[in-house]
C-alpha cells in the first residue's frame, strides 16, 4: 500500500485547460437540493444529484484524458486537485493504488469541509446515510474517464451522521467484488426518464380509474338486486355478466346457494372440490380451516378461486368466489369480488329480518293453534296470509338437538339458524309447514298433502328431514318424534303431545320415532290414562323401581341398556363402559328382584314395553 504525497512540480509543469465554470453559491446549492428532495423524493433526487456529479466529473477530465502523460499515475493524482478548486470541498488523499495495465484501482482519502452535507444539516438535520452524492458522483465519473471503465466511489463516513470529517473509497466495479451496497448504488448511475415512469404512472392511473369505474358499476347493479330483493342466483348472474368469470356462492357447508355461468353440475362439482381440499387443509394442519380475507386458492389443476367470505353478525356466513387464473387477477377483481360480498350480506340480513317477523307471525299462530285461544274463523284467515293450506289430515314434528353451546346467547343464536335452514329445507322441498318453538324443542306442523306435491309420503319425508338435520349439523345428535295424524287441526295440541311422546323414546335411536309404530304405548298413551300406564308399569317392574329408587335407578338403567343392545351382554358393557362380570352380576341381581327369567322372548317383551312407559312417565 502506497501511502500519496503530492509531486506539486509534477502537477504545475502541465498546461491544463479547463472549461468554464460557474460559480454558484452554497446556499443555493442547498436550495435545488431541498426543491429536488421534496419533488422527486430522496432515492430519486440521489440518483439525480450522483448523475450530475458525474457529468461534471466526466466534463472536467475529458479534455486531461485526451492529453499525452508520461506517467498516467500523476493524471490520477490531478483529480483531488482538480475537484478542490471546484470550491466544493477540499479533497484530502489518503491512499493510491492502481495498475492501469490490469485495470484495478484502490483510491482512498477524506472529504474536508463539505458544503454539500453542511446544507444538507442546515436543511434537514442529520442523516442515516451519507449525504455527498454529488461529490460521490464527480469522483465516480473522473476516475471512470481516467481508468476507462466504471469506477464507483464510496462515502464510508460523512459528517452529516456526525462523524468528524467524510471519508470516501473509490474502485473499480471487479474490485468491488460484487459488494451488495456498490451494486445498489450503480442503479443511480443509469438514465432516470421521468417521463417512462410518468407514462408508466398515468397508464396505473388509466388502469385504477377503469377499475374503479366498472367497481362502481358493479356496485349500482349489485345493490339494486338487493334492493329488488332478487335474490342470490340474481346476484351471482349479475357479476358473471359483468366480470365474464364463472361464479359461484356458497354457504358456509360448502354447498352451492347460487351460481353464474356453470351449470348446477358444475357447481356441485366444484363445491365438491372445495369441501375436499377444505377438509384436507383441516387434517393437515389438525385445526378447522378459517378464511377471514380475500385469496387465491388453488384447489386443482382446472379450479382456481379468488374466494372471499362473507359476514352475517360478525361471522362467517358463506364463501363468494370467482373462477380465475391467478395471473388475471386485478386489484379491481378483489374490490368487486369485496362488493359482491358485501351485497350477499345485505341479502342475508333482508332474508334474516324477513324470516324473523314471519317466524314469529307463524310461531305465534302455532302457539294460539295448541293453546286453543283462537277460533276456527281466524286458523282459515291466518293460515291465509302465512301460505299454509288447512287441508287434512295434519301431523307434528319435534325435533331435539344435543346441545354444545356455552352460553344462552350462543344457544339462541344457533335455534335460530337451525329454524332459519329448516325453513329453507321445506322451500328448497316445495312443502308447506308451520315453524315453531316450545322448549327447547324445535316443533313443525304439516299438512299431510302437500308432501304430495313432492311426491314424498310421510315417512320418505320425515326421514329426509332428519338426514338433513343429522349431516348439515354434525356432530350434533338430533332425535325426532312424529305424531299420528289427524283429520281435525283442532287437534294439533293432541299431535304435539303425541310427537313429545315419540321424541322421549327415540333418545338413542338413529332415526325418527313414529308414534303410530309405539304399539300398546301409544294406545296407552292416547288414552290418556296416565295411571294406567303408570299401573303397567309397575306391575312389571314395581320390585325393580322399588329397590333401585335409593341407588339413582342404576339397575333400572342396565335392564334398559341390556334390552336395547338386543340382550348381547358385551355390547352392553362396551355402551356402558363397564366390566362384562360386574354386568353379569347386575343381571342376575335383577332377575332375582323380578324374580323373572329377562332372557325370556314373552318377558323380553314386556319388560321392553313397560321401560318405554318410564321413559314417557319420566321415570327414567
Amino acid at each position: 500500500m502506497t501511502i500519496l504525497k503530492y509531486e506539486e512540480s509534477i502537477l504545475d509543469n502541465q498546461e491544463i485547460q479547463f472549461q468554464p465554470k460557474i460559480t454558484i453559491p452554497s446556499s443555493a446549492f442547498g436550495a435545488l437540493r431541498r426543491e429536488l428532495i421534496d419533488t422527486l423524493g430522496i432515492k430519486r433526487s440521489k440518483g439525480f444529484l450522483l448523475r450530475y456529479g458525474w457529468n461534471c466529473g466526466v466534463a472536467d477530465f475529458k479534455p486531461l484524458v485526451e492529453m499525452n502523460w508520461e506517467n498516467p499515475k500523476d493524471l490520477l493524482l490531478l483529480g483531488p486537485k482538480t475537484h478542490t478548486e471546484s470550491g466544493h470541498v477540499t479533497v484530502d488523499p489518503k491512499i493510491c493504488e492502481v495498475d492501469f495495465e490490469k485495470g484495478t484501482l484502490h483510491f482512498e482519502g477524506d472529504w474536508i469541509n463539505s458544503t454539500e452535507a453542511k446544507e444538507h444539516i442546515k436543511l434537514f438535520g442529520y442523516s442515516d446515510e451519507p449525504v455527498c452524492h454529488s461529490l460521490v458522483g464527480y469522483a465516480s465519473g473522473a476516475l471512470s474517464n481516467i481508468m476507462g471503465k466504471q469506477v464507483i466511489a464510496r462515502e464510508t463516513q460523512c459528517i452529516a451522521m456526525g462523524d468528524d470529517h467524510c471519508h470516501w473509497v473509490c474502485k473499480t466495479v471487479e474490485d468491488w467484488n460484487g459488494d451488495l451496497y456498490v451494486e445498489q448504488e450503480r442503479q443511480y448511475y443509469k438514465a432516470d426518464r421521468i417521463s417512462d415512469e410518468l407514462e408508466e404512472t398515468y397508464e396505473k392511473l388509466r388502469l385504477e380509474r377503469d377499475g374503479l369505474s366498472k367497481t362502481y358499476t358493479i356496485h349500482l347493479k349489485l345493490f339494486k338486486e338487493v334492493i329488488y330483493e332478487t335474490g342470490l342466483q340474481s346476484l351471482s348472474q349479475v357479476l358473471y355478466e359483468t366480470m365474464t368469470m364463472p361464479v359461484i356462492i356458497e354457504n358456509l357447508h360448502g354447498e352451492p346457494l347460487a351460481f353464474g355461468g356453470m351449470s348446477e353440475q358444475e357447481a356441485t362439482k366444484y363445491s365438491d372440490e372445495w369441501k375436499e381440499w377444505l377438509s384436507l387443509q383441516q387434517n393437515k394442519k389438525r385445526r378447522k380451516k378459517e378464511i377471514n380475507q380475500t385469496l387465491f386458492i388453488e384447489i386443482s389443476p382446472e379450479q382456481k378461486r379468488l374466494i372471499t367470505p362473507i359476514y352475517f353478525r360478525q361471522k362467517t356466513h358463506g364463501y363468494c368466489s370467482l373462477l380465475v387464473e391467478k395471473d388475471a387477477i386485478t386489484e379491481a377483481d378483489k374490490m368487486i369480488l369485496g362488493q359482491a360480498a358485501l351485497a350477499c350480506s345485505l341479502h342475508f340480513l333482508n332474508e334474516r329480518t324477513r324470516f324473523n317477523t314471519e317466524q314469529r307471525i307463524r310461531g305465534s299462530f302455532l302457539n294460539d293453534i295448541l293453546n286453543k285461544t283462537i277460533s276456527m274463523s281466524e286458523i282459515v284467515l291466518r293460515a291465509h296470509y302465512i301460505d299454509f293450506e288447512l287441508k287434512p289430515p295434519y301431523f307434528m314434528v319435534s325435533l331435539q338437538r344435543s346441545t354444545t353451546e356455552s352460553s344462552m346467547k350462543e344457544k339462541i343464536e344457533y335455534t335460530d339458524q337451525f329454524m332459519n335452514d329448516l325453513f329453507k329445507f321445506l322451500e328448497t322441498k316445495q312443502v308447506k309447514g308451520i315453524i315453531g318453538k316450545k322448549s327447547d324443542d324445535v316443533i313443525i306442523l304439516f299438512s299431510e298433502p302437500s308432501l304430495a306435491t313432492s311426491h314424498f309420503d310421510k315417512e320418505s319425508f320425515c326421514n329426509s328431514l332428519f338426514n338433513y338435520c343429522s349431516k348439515i349439523y354434525q356432530p350434533s345428535i338430533f332425535n325426532m318424534g312424529v305424531s299420528s295424524s289427524k283429520s281435525l287441526i283442532e287437534d294439533a295440541s293432541k299431535l304435539y303431545k303425541e310427537s313429545i311422546a315419540s321424541l322421549k323414546i327415540a333418545k338413542g335411536n338413529q332415526n325418527p320415532v313414529f308414534f303410530d309404530a309405539l304399539g300398546i304405548i301409544g294406545m296407552l298413551l292416547q288414552t290418556k290414562d296416565l295411571e294406567a300406564v303408570e299401573d303397567f308399569s309397575y306391575k312389571i317392574l314395581g320390585k325393580l323401581i322399588e329397590e333401585d329408587s335409593s341407588k339413582n335407578m342404576e339397575l333400572t338403567k342396565t335392564l334398559y341398556y341390556y334390552l336395547e343392545n338386543g340382550s348381547n351382554a358385551y355390547k352392553t358393557a362396551r355402551a356402558m363402559n363397564f366390566s362384562i362380570n360386574g354386568l353379569r352380576y347386575r343381571l342376575k341381581r335383577i332377575n332375582e328382584i323380578l324374580e323373572l327369567d329377562i332372557n325370556s322372548a314373552y318377558n323380553k317383551h314386556e319388560i321392553y314395553l313397560a321401560l318405554q312407559c318410564l321413559i314417557v312417565l319420566k321415570e327414567l
